[in-house]
């Protein structure tokens, strides 16, 4: 059994631990992982930090679909409604006091799923931004996409999100894991770290996030979509990832043309 952990615990301080033996990010590096904000309205100069994604180009961020789909369940609005609220943060930690309120920079304007059905590779989403976001102002360099293969077992995966940073604290501290991929296969896609077992695990705030592979030429790849993690407490909990697939890539280049 694998829990969904993007918003289950969304806007309350829920007990859960952060991505355990992880560390922060505060040095301006992977800024193509951003976080996902909810704001009532375009008026508010900063929203809640609720879920994470990456940016696919200037005008595209992936994410799990899920985090739309219980987010707007939550708040009794449709996806699309849910969706409209939905901006995204660009940019390292925030200072502690302001956690899980982040300056949201750009609005998302529409959203593109793949067809649902029971499968982890349906648990994508992705949006479109308002506007381009400038790269070169950010400091921002895209990461290629790379198919997922078993070829990458027991290479470090490294796991990029915005989750809670402790057992009763907000979301929106922007960290990073790097573990060995243990596992690939079409039941869980990509999995990092064991059941019960002390260790670094995505939590509440991290769905959405990062999963990059360093290639053989030194290259930063990103090759999945953290979706789930197993069924027990955060930090002692294997994590998982919708892994790129060629189909995948296929339907994420009719969109964003990448």
């Amino acid at each position: 059994m694998k829990t969904l952990v993007s918003i289950l615990t969304f806007l309350s301080l829920s007990s859960a631990h952060a991505i355990v033996g992880g560390r922060p990010v505060t040095d301006g590096s992977f800024r193509q992982s951003v976080a996902l904000v909810f704001k009532n309205s375009a008026s508010e100069s900063q929203g809640e930090a609720y879920c994470s994604g990456t940016l696919l180009n200037a005008k595209y961020v992936i994410t799990a679909a899920h985090c739309l789909v219980l987010g707007a369940k939550q708040f009794k609005l449709t996806t699309d409604e849910f969706q409209k609220r939905t901006w995204i943060y660009v940019g390292d930690s925030q200072v502690e006091s302001t956690r899980p309120l982040l300056p949201a920079q750009f609005q998302t304007v529409r959203f593109f799923m793949p067809p649902q059905n029971d499968s982890i590779f349906s648990d994508l989403a992705v949006l479109e931004l308002n506007e381009a976001v400038d790269l070169q102002h950010y400091q921002i360099q895209i990461a290629p996409l790379a198919v997922a293969d078993k070829s990458m077992i027991g290479r470090e995966l490294i796991h990029v999100g915005y989750g809670m940073t402790d057992n009763q604290g907000p979301k929106g501290t922007k960290s990073l894991m790097s573990l060995p991929l243990r596992s690939l296969n079409g039941y869980d896609g990509l999995q990092v770290g064991e059941y019960q077992r002390s260790g670094p695990s995505a939590c509440h705030g991290d769905s959405g996030g990062s999963a990059y592979l360093i290639d053989q030429d030194g290259v930063l790849k990103f090759i999945g979509v953290e979706n789930a993690i197993s069924n027990h407490p955060c930090g002692t909990a294997a994590t998982y990832f919708v892994p790129i697939t060629a189909q995948i890539l296929q339907w994420l280049g009719t969109i964003t043309k990448i």
